[in-house]
């Protein structure tokens, strides 16, 4: 039968094991969202254009941001004729507030990531609220 000190040791091990995962966890949702699943004809991770720019939900953005997207698809077919490729491209290019939110989406690798259409109606669903625009 294990003593009272062994059985407390045994807890702060689990303590230490369940932070690590986490830590872990966390580490590994990083990485996922940076890494786009096809790399462009160079060898290199496909980026956009500095004047292109990233999405944050920024509300009334968007549009725009898909827009521009779809553009940048239209002449890289090649390197994105998948449906994940296109999601992935688009979730390599979030931040702030857009990128809270696909990372449960990208944690429980959701269907909608297999799925380009299915991933922009929740996208939109999510973000897309042309009522609210503020300008710069």
């Amino acid at each position: 039968m294990a003593s009272l000190e062994q059985y407390q040791e045994l807890v702060a091990a689990m303590q230490n094991l369940t932070v690590e995962v986490q830590a872990l966890r966390t580490e590994n949702i990083a990485l996922r969202q940076q890494v786009v699943l096809r790399r462009d004809d160079h060898g290199d991770l496909p980026t956009m254009p500095l004047s292109f720019g990233k999405y944050n939900g920024y509300p009334g953005g968007l549009k725009d941001f898909l827009d521009a997207c779809k553009v940048y698809f239209a002449f890289r077919t090649h390197a994105y004729d998948t449906a994940r490729s296109r999601v992935g491209f688009i979730i390599a290019n979030l931040f702030g507030n857009a990128l809270s939110w696909v990372t449960p989406l990208v944690t429980n690798d959701d269907l909608s990531l297999n799925d380009y259409d299915r991933f922009v109606e929740l996208f939109k669903e999510r973000f897309d609220r042309p009522e609210v625009f503020y300008s710069t």
